[in-house]
């Protein structure tokens, strides 16, 4: 019970260090066996089955190369041309045939020799033929005469035999490069005792010794074919080979063709595949220390990993039971200081945990109480504002109307029309402006305005500025916030064809529907902005900063409180190419 009630009463920090550590021994050495048993047997097993399906495929393949090879032999073999030709005697056998056919045989041989896996197919055929010392594919038969490799075809019982260079004769041997050689009879097609001449279909060696070589998995692994006489058709330079070939053959009609064995005091995994259409047995040689090398690695990293992560996790446990209790008492004495009266947000060091949560609803509270302080000011003064707004809007129009008005009817009483044209169209214009005090007003009235702002502006500027409009009559009651346009314009023509060298220019503006938008576009054919203008144009609107442009940015804060962030002004121009304004709207 003593004890109980002294761990109750501990630091939250001293309690945070005691149980944590217990629980990290208990963790780390429960996940560390568990981690380590089922990964090795993972691994071993994958280990296996990687070695045995590589060896499974290098077989398959070399199979599918050995039936092209075969595929080739039969091809030629069989070709009733030649076996005509061959069985023709050759007093009947005019010169000119025999050269037709000669021709005709080399094209068939040269498209077969341009298969990848076909270095070079030699047929030997009777001396009396007059290509037969042709010495590229056409060879006299009476090079076999009395020679093994003649001996061993007779006996062997299959449709080809496989041959290395070591037992080829001297015309199918190549001096620069190492061959395996396919030979068979060329038969009669009516009499398959009769032979007319030998075929030998050549493979690369170093093929086979890349095909071969692909199956060995580990770093002291083995691969090799050989055949049934224990000679190494391909795979390393030089093997010790201590396995008879009656052992091979008997693991390899096993369900399982591998079988663990001592080998030269070492202790192997052997599998073996053997290649149909030859008599030869890929082998491939594993030594369990690298299939069981894997674990091993896994084994030491794990004792160690488990070993750093101990001393680390303790220390970093230290560290932050320190912290987080600090953290803690940190947001206390800011909570303290808030009922006195000072509202200032705690500092937070951008993490995540619990505490730092704390942290950031802390401070936002005392960001959304500041908030709502200062919008109770700023109401109060908007108020004030808007009744001093409200008493100018009952006496300023009223006062303005009425002293046009007056300079209206003098010019006409005085016989200047020109000015009582210029009054009557200010009167229209601030009439426009004021809007009877309403914030919205309609597409067409705007125009109606800027067509008026235009005309005093020409009436000023000797009529330099052309106005151009081109918009469906169907959009001129869309609602839009009022004296929307004329700034824009009145930018346009001070600060963009004012600016030019003639003072002189041209204003469009045309409409386009995008999406759900309406889009109205102002173009001026004025001096343009630097793309570093512009980018500032727009950047601030977004932005809502400050920037001179304070009547364009008015407009697009009164178009975005109105319709939504969606909508607002965007500019494009580049130096001396004028200005375009879009003016999205729904």
């Amino acid at each position: 019970m003593r004890m109980v009630n002294s761990f109750r009463n501990m630091k939250l920090k001293n309690k945070l260090m005691l149980l944590n550590s217990l629980l990290i021994l208990i963790t780390l050495s429960t996940l560390s066996y568990t981690s380590y048993s089922q990964s090795s047997r993972t691994l071993n097993t994958e280990v296996l089955h990687s070695t045995k399906q590589l060896l499974s495929q290098t077989e398959s393949f070399l199979s599918y190369k050995i039936s092209k090879i075969i595929d080739v032999s039969d091809a030629i073999a069989l070709d009733s041309n030649l076996n005509e030709m061959l069985s023709r005697p050759v007093s009947e056998y005019e010169l000119s045939e025999q050269l037709r056919d000669f021709g005709n045989l080399t094209l068939n041989l040269s498209a077969f020799q341009r298969n990848d896996d076909i270095y070079r197919i030699r047929v030997y055929i009777p001396d009396q033929l007059v290509f037969s010392a042709e010495g590229m594919n056409f060879f006299p038969y009476s090079q076999f005469i009395d020679s093994k490799v003649l001996s061993d075809l007779s006996y062997h019982s299959g449709k080809t035999l496989w041959i290395t260079d070591e037992d080829a004769i001297e015309s199918m041997r190549h001096p620069d490069v190492q061959t395996v050689h396919s030979i068979r009879f060329i038969r009669s097609l009516s009499e398959l005792d009769v032979y007319f001449g030998l075929l030998d279909v050549d493979i690369r060696e170093d093929v086979l010794n890349n095909i071969v070589r692909r199956s060995n998995t580990s770093v002291n692994g083995r691969a090799y074919l050989q055949n049934s006489k224990g000679q190494i058709i391909a795979g390393l330079d030089s093997i010790q080979q201590s396995i008879s070939q009656a052992e091979l053959l008997a693991i390899s009609k096993k369900d399982d063709p591998w079988q663990s064995i001592e080998l030269n005091g070492e202790d192997v995994l052997v599998g073996v595949k053997m290649i149909e259409g030859t008599d030869w047995s890929l082998v491939s040689l594993v030594p369990l220390q690298d299939i069981y090398a894997s674990s091993n690695k896994v084994r030491n990293q794990t004792l160690m990993i488990m070993t750093i992560l101990a001393v680390v996790a303790n220390l970093l446990l230290y560290w932050i039971s320190s912290s987080q209790t600090k953290r803690i008492g940190m947001v206390i004495r800011k909570i303290r200081r808030v009922q006195s009266g000072e509202l200032e947000p705690v500092k937070s060091d951008g993490r995540r945990d619990e505490v730092g949560e704390l942290v950031e609803n802390f401070n936002f509270m005392i960001s959304r109480m500041k908030i709502i302080l200062e919008d109770q000011y700023k109401l109060g003064q908007e108020a004030k504002n808007a009744e001093l707004r409200a008493l100018h809007s009952q006496i300023n129009p009223h006062f303005l109307y009425n002293t046009l008005d007056l300079i209206n009817w003098t010019a006409i009483q005085h016989r200047v029309p020109d000015i009582s044209t210029l009054v009557h169209s200010l009167s229209q214009f601030y009439k426009l402006s004021l809007n009877k005090g309403e914030e919205v007003t309609t597409l067409g009235k705007e125009l109606e305005h800027i067509q008026l702002y235009v005309d005093i502006q020409n009436r000023r500027f000797g009529n330099t500025i052309d106005l151009n409009m081109d918009l469906d009559e169907a959009l001129l009651d869309c609602k839009m916030p009022k004296i929307t346009l004329q700034p824009i314009i009145e930018n346009a023509i001070l600060h963009g064809i004012r600016e030019t060298e003639e003072r002189r220019g041209e204003i469009f503006i045309y409409s386009f529907s995008e999406a759900d938008c309406m889009v109205l576009v102002i173009q001026d054919n004025g001096i343009g902005m630097s793309e570093g203008l512009v980018e500032q144009f727009n950047g601030s609107m977004e932005s809502g900063g400050d920037w001179e442009g304070y009547g364009i940015r008015n407009i697009n804060y009164r178009i975005k409180l109105l319709f939504g962030p969606q909508y607002g002004l965007h500019f494009q121009s580049s130096p001396g190419e004028g200005t375009i304004v879009e003016i999205r709207l729904p």
